[in-house]
């Protein structure tokens, strides 16, 4: 016999089996209904509340100023958002308002978990708009404004830190703003200075550059080539000019010294007088040769001596050196003639030799004293003409001598300036592109300072692009969350569900026969007669109080979740 048969042939089934199964439809269904309503119920409400901020463009238009604040508008949320949002921020605010633990007045200090809880109360969402690019003409999108809200279960604490919140929010942006100006001007004020600074040692540079390569400096090569060429042709005159100036002084020494310094005297009968200075150069010769004869107390030696000192004195001069050189050649050339003719015996040999021996002390006594002896005055006119001639000839070739060596002296600096010219240019041009270079760099920079300031200035007076509060916080009326209703609504859902999907298992996974019709498709045949089962007062006694214990049980049990999750929600 097939054991297998089927439960829900018709909805009739379906009731029977739901009769049969409804404690386990109802158990679950009215538990997780109930505990929904519990939390719709003991879950506090958390009230909302926001302000709009715009994000207006700068009141002037930037063609005429442009503002050294150029980062997004999203970008300039987020970094703002981060600084409001700081540690120290949080802290007080949750320690003003009260927050959290605090709501009892403790000092207690904050905790990392509060600040976290804050943070996630907090929320700030940008409001975009399509618009079109000024500079590429293309539709794009723009942020235009954002929104900061605050949750809490208080609406006027909600409303008081929303609004606290959106005064930081503009705080900050005006002072992030005014401190980008501030620092952007400060920095291009420091980079002037510096470039400024830059600027004026290279021109000292230039300058000192300029005197120690004065004469080498671009532009001089012409006037330094035409100043040597005329240098060297001067040179070359000079030289010439000297070589023949020193052949006439070697023809006018000669005919010098073929001419007696000193002219005779003539007497009124027409007889000429020697000189005293003749008459002493023939007496010293005359002297010396008879004292080589006489001994030194003869009298035509005492005599002559006497002579020579008075003309010594008279002409102030002592014995011609130059004579008694003459004179001692001239002996020496006797000397040896008579060497040649006599023996050593011989008495002229002898006594020339003695003459020579007296010449000769005399020219070293008299080269000894002529150190203090004056020259004689010449008074031949044609030795004085000569003798003017020969020192005006002396005079120019010390002149011309002297210019020659200044001469050599401006050649060798003109070709000195002319080696080096390349060589000073290349470091000229160099330091003029250098400062060329920093003059360009200075001139940008003060540019952009001179914006700079006109910036910072925008943003002092807030007509830059800045955050403006469109709407401030209001007062919520109406909770945010929980949704109550949806609560409900989804436990009842879920509750109903989650029974029926029970009493169906249970149905299904019961062998049991239940009513005719399963017996009937079980055996094959409608069965004869069916008797239902008839429940004594016992057994309805029994079953009332099963009742009663199931629904005290449940509302016991809803009672215990109900303060149970109250406890945990305060918590």
């Amino acid at each position: 016999m097939d054991t297998q048969f089927s439960k829900f042939n018709s909805l009739g089934d379906f009731l029977r089996a739901f009769r049969r199964r409804k404690i386990w439809f109802l158990l679950p269904a009215v538990l997780i209904f109930s505990i929904a309503v519990i939390f719709a119920l003991v879950l506090p409400a958390r009230f909302e509340s926001q302000g709009v901020i715009s994000i207006e463009e700068q009141a002037v238009s930037q063609d005429l100023v442009r503002s050294t604040v150029t980062s997004y508008a999203a970008q300039q949320v987020q970094v703002i958002s981060q600084r409001v949002l700081a540690w120290e921020n949080v802290e007080g605010l949750i320690k003003e308002y009260r927050l959290y633990k605090h709501k009892d007045g403790s000092d207690a200090d904050v905790t990392p978990l509060e600040v976290r809880e804050f943070r996630d109360n907090v929320a700030v969402e940008l409001v975009s708009a399509d618009v079109v690019d000024p500079r590429s003409g293309r539709p794009t999108q723009a942020t235009i404004a954002f929104t900061v809200a605050f949750t809490d279960e208080d609406p006027v604490q909600a409303r008081d830190v929303a609004t606290e919140l959106v005064e930081l929010f503009l705080q900050e942006d005006q002072q992030d703003r005014s401190e980008q100006a501030a620092s952007t001007e400060q920095f291009l004020s420091s980079e002037a200075n510096r470039l400024k600074d830059e600027l004026v040692e290279l021109e000292k540079r230039i300058s000192r550059f300029k005197e120690e390569n004065e004469g080498s400096m671009p532009g001089r090569d012409s006037f330094n080539l035409t100043t040597l060429q005329s240098a060297q042709k001067e040179f070359s005159d000079l030289d010439n000019r000297i070589q023949a100036l020193s052949k006439r002084r070697i023809e006018i020494a000669g005919k010098m010294s073929q001419i007696n310094p000193t002219a005779p005297t003539m007497l009124a009968s027409g007889d000429l007088v020697m000189s005293a200075t003749d008459r002493l150069k023939a007496l010293q010769t005359e002297y010396r040769k008879k004292e080589a004869v006489y001994l030194e107390n003869h009298p035509d030696l005492i005599r002559l001596k006497r002579e020579i000192a008075g003309l010594q004195a008279e002409t102030g001069l002592g014995s011609d050196v130059n004579d008694l050189q003459r004179q001692l050649q001239e002996q020496e050339q006797v000397v040896a003639g008579l060497e040649s003719r006599y023996r050593d015996d011989h008495h002229e040999l002898i006594h020339a030799r003695r003459v020579l021996e007296q010449i000769r002390e005399s020219a070293r006594k008299a080269e000894k004293e002529s150190w203090g002896t004056a020259t004689p005055v010449a008074d031949n006119p044609a030795y004085v003409l000569l003798q003017t001639q020969l020192e005006t000839i002396n005079s120019d070739l010390l002149s011309m001598r002297n210019r020659q060596k200044e001469l050599e002296q401006k050649i060798n600096l003109y070709e000195e300036l002319l080696k080096r010219a390349p060589e000073v240019e290349r470091e000229y041009q160099s330091m003029l592109r250098d400062h060329k270079t920093a003059n360009a760099e200075f001139a940008d920079i003060r540019a952009k300072r001179r914006d700079a300031l006109l910036a910072k200035s925008l943003e002092q007076e807030q007509k830059g692009e800045r955050f403006e509060l469109i709407q401030s916080p209001l007062l919520p009326s109406s909770p945010v969350s929980p949704h109550r209703p949806a609560i409900v609504f989804l436990g009842f859902i879920l509750g109903v569900g989650i029974g029926a999907g029970l009493s169906i298992l249970r149905e299904i996974t019961d062998s049991t026969v239940h009513g005719l019709n399963q017996l009937a498709e079980l055996i094959g045949e409608a069965p004869l007669v069916a008797i239902p089962y008839i429940s004594n007062d016992i057994e309805k006694s029994q079953q009332r109080q099963k009742a009663v214990v199931l629904i005290g049980g449940v509302i016991l049990l809803v009672v215990a979740m109900y303060f149970t999750i109250s406890s945990l929600v305060k918590v």
